[in-house]
C-alpha cells in the first residue's frame, strides 16, 4: 500500500502478495536501506516473523477506494476516537500491508498487535524532525498542512500529544484526507467548507482516505462528521 499520495497505486504483497513495484524503481532507496533489502528477502522466503517486524508495524488508514484485485482480509482494530486502523510494516517506499491471517503466524492477539503499533507511532511522532508544517490561507480560513514525509500524517490524530505539538493546544478542527496528509483548520470553521476541502484532495489521490473530520479541544482528539452520506472507517 503506497504510503505517500503522489505515488502508485497499492498492490498486493509477499506471502500474503507481492513486493514487485518496489523493485527496479526502489534499488537505490534498496541500497541505501539494507534493513528493508532484508525484510524484503525474507517475504520472498515464506513470510515475516513477528521479530522482523515489530518495531515497524504501525497503524494505517485503509484507503476507501476498493482494489481492482482480490485481497486477503486485513487485521483491522478499533482505537480511540471511535475509528478503525489497518496495520502496515513500514518498508521505506511503501506498507506492507497486514493480513488477518498473519496473526495465526505470530505470538501475538489483535490487542498486542494494537497496542505496539501505536507505541511505535507515538516513538515516530515524538521523534519526527524531517517533515512539512505548511500555512497558509485557503479560502479566506488559515490553515496548517502536516505531511510527515514517512507515510504516517493522518495517524497523528491517534496521538494527541503529537497534534498539540504540531497544530497547537488548540481548539482546531482536522481532517486527513490522504495517509500521509492532515490538515488543521480553525475551530467553528463551517463544515460544508471543510467538507468540500476534504473532497478536493481525495479527488487528487488514487489512494485518498475518506474519513470523518476530527476535533481537537482541551487535549483530546473526538470525531466530528463531516457534510457526507458515508466515511471509509
Amino acid at each position: 500500500m503506497s504510503k505517500r499520495r503522489t505515488q502508485g497505486s497499492d498492490r498486493p504483497r509477499g506471502k500474503h502478495g507481492s513486493h514487485r513495484h518496489l523493485t527496479g524503481a526502489g534499488a537505490g532507496f534498496l541500497e541505501r536501506n539494507p534493513h528493508v533489502r532484508t525484510l524484503l528477502g525474507r517475504i520472498d522466503r515464506g513470510g515475516l516473523t513477528w521479530e522482523d517486524v515489530a518495531d515497524d508495524i504501525l497503524p494505517v488508514f485503509e484507503r476507501a477506494r476498493p482494489f481492482t484485485y482480490e485481497m486477503e482480509p486485513p487485521a483491522h482494530a478499533v482505537v480511540p476516537p471511535g475509528v478503525t486502523v489497518g496495520f502496515g510494516v513500514d518498508l521505506g517506499l511503501a506498507f506492507a500491508r497486514v493480513g488477518a491471517a498473519q496473526l495465526d503466524d505470530w505470538p501475538v492477539d489483535l490487542a498486542e498487535l494494537t497496542e505496539r503499533a501505536i507505541r511505535n507511532l507515538r516513538r515516530r511522532a515524538k521523534q519526527a524532525r524531517d517533515y512539512d508544517l505548511v500555512r497558509e490561507p485557503i479560502g479566506g480560513y488559515p490553515t496548517i498542512a502536516f505531511q510527515s514525509r514517512d507515510g504516517w500524517a493522518s495517524t497523528a490524530v491517534l496521538v494527541p500529544e503529537a497534534i498539540e505539538r504540531l497544530f497547537g493546544p488548540g481548539p482546531a478542527l482536522l481532517i486527513a484526507p490522504s495517509r500521509d496528509l492532515l490538515v488543521g483548520l480553525p475551530d467553528g470553521v463551517d463544515l460544508a467548507f471543510a467538507t468540500w476541502l476534504a473532497e478536493e484532495f481525495e479527488a487528487d489521490d488514487p489512494n485518498a482516505l475518506r474519513l470523518e473530520a476530527f476535533e481537537w479541544r482541551d487535549g483530546t482528539v473526538r470525531c466530528r462528521p463531516l457534510l457526507r452520506d458515508a466515511v471509509a472507517v
